[in-house]
């Protein structure tokens, strides 16, 4: 954890697409099984179904919307002023993955961590030579502390993973409050101050030189008055993190969608047999292979593949919601997002350029220190589903439908169950078809809004 803005260089890189796929803390391990190459591509092509619905049906942007996955509820608590909660911190910091459909990873990048470091990777402007030296010294020094502090989060990282199960409940900076994960808190933080303690002699330096806006980005990164406390039960202590706004809390939106007066009705809908949608369309101009099953149905509390539909080319299913709506996310006054822009050329130290010509650290773009901001979340409640289907597949899956205690459509969840009296899900052997409602009363998140930072 950082105390101040003198450790904000931790910018770890990861693939998130190769976290464990399970749903449940508590799941079996049939839920920790990765698509085969069998059954990898009917479950990409949902997902690549759900996204073209999504852009089509609720009129959402190619140029800066992500699907994400696994399912995430939206119920963070209202906080007090000042203070955040480490559920909300956690996902409105993490950096999207440069993909249509995305994973979300609690514990991965974080953006004031990316833009720590390129307030760092930014060449200094003196006419001093010996100035000039001990700014490269200093650079060195703070690097080999940083590469220890990865190398610890790094550890923590997968250590959480394998509790949680790629769930991200408890969220990472929960979970460090946890029986299991304070110990790896306590070597963060000490590998953390190391950061902090050589940072601290760098952005002395720095401030000797005359580089344009650069001593007063670095200023407003370090003003305590732009973070916020965690309000989570045992984080009291943690130090305070670079604050982020929503545009509306959880609590309030549910309010407001009840009363009739926050929200908008959607649906969407698409068949196993139509086209799949154009990805070079999107902002990443592609996806990556999703690495969790679309189709799941809880039997006994474990979340499993429905082996059915993938591949059934009678499929059609229709999604409709009571509402949904696109909250606004946004950095703190911390983030200097026109500096970042005046930038976008640099000039950065030896080892970096803007894009990563000739072999060279990119500073922008896919796989350069800073990418994809989030600036919004888009968020449901109270879905509904339709899903017709061939008569065999009917056939086949009706005993897991009696039996089930709710079923997953992509990043839809459906709390309720065919074997309940009281659900009132229905299916209907002389359509095909099974429907449902959830019965669940919180909101889900179903995907972000980017922006690119300072795009080629």
């Amino acid at each position: 954890m950082s105390d101040t803005v003198d450790s904000m260089l931790h910018h770890l890189e990861w693939d998130a697409t190769d976290i464990p796929t399970t749903d449940h803390p508590l799941a079996t391990t049939r839920q920790y099984a990765v698509p085969t190459a069998a059954t990898a591509g009917d479950n990409d092509k949902a997902w690549n179904h759900l996204y073209g619905a999504m852009i089509s049906g609720m009129g959402l942007k190619p140029e800066n919307f992500q699907l994400n996955y696994p399912f995430l509820t939206w119920d963070w608590p209202i906080t007090n002023i000042g203070y955040t909660s480490a559920a909300q911190y956690d996902f409105c910091s993490t950096v999207p993955q440069f993909s249509a459909t995305g994973a979300y990873v609690s514990a991965g990048v974080e953006f004031n961590d990316t833009y720590g470091q390129v307030l760092n990777v930014l060449a200094a402007d003196t006419t001093d030579p010996i100035l000039e030296e001990r700014i490269s010294q200093a650079r060195n020094v703070l690097n080999i502390a940083t590469n220890d502090y990865q190398t610890t989060y790094a550890q923590a990282r997968n250590a959480y993973l394998q509790e949680t199960g790629g769930t991200n409940v408890p969220s990472f900076l929960e979970w460090q409050g946890s029986f299991g994960g304070k110990p790896w808190a306590a070597q963060l933080d000490a590998a953390d101050k190391t950061v902090q303690a050589k940072q601290r002699v760098l952005n002395q330096l720095l401030s000797e030189t005359i580089t344009p806006g650069l001593n007063e980005a670095v200023a407003r990164f370090g003003n305590k008055d732009y973070y916020t406390k965690l309000q989570d039960p045992g984080l009291s202590g943690f130090p305070a993190v670079p604050g982020y706004s929503l545009g509306m809390d959880a609590t309030t939106w549910l309010q407001k969608v009840k009363a009739g007066t926050g929200g908008s009705s959607g649906h969407v809908g698409f068949a196993n047999e139509q086209a799949e949608y154009d990805y070079s369309k999107t902002w990443a101009g592609g996806s990556a292979s999703v690495g969790n099953f679309f189709w799941s149905v809880n039997i006994g509390g474990s979340w499993e593949r429905v082996e059915e539909f993938g591949s059934d080319s009678s499929l059609e299913v229709n999604v409709n919601f009571e509402a949904w709506d696109t909250i606004s996310i946004g950095a703190g006054r911390w983030y200097n997002g026109a500096f970042v822009r005046s930038m976008a050329e640099g000039p950065f130290i030896r080892g970096y350029s803007p894009y990563g010509a000739s072999g060279e650290k990119a500073v922008w773009g896919p796989g350069g220190i800073m990418d994809v901001q989030k600036v919004g979340m888009v968020v449901c409640y109270k879905p509904s589903f339709s899903i017709k289907v061939s008569s065999s597949s009917f056939t086949s899956f009706s005993n897991k439908w009696n039996l089930s205690a709710g079923v997953r459509i992509g990043p839809f969840s459906f709390e309720g169950g065919g074997g309940s009296s009281s659900s009132g899900w229905t299916a209907d052997s002389a359509t095909s078809t099974f429907t449902g409602t959830s019965t669940a009363e919180t909101a889900l998140i179903l995907g972000t809004t980017i922006a690119l930072v300072n795009p080629e």
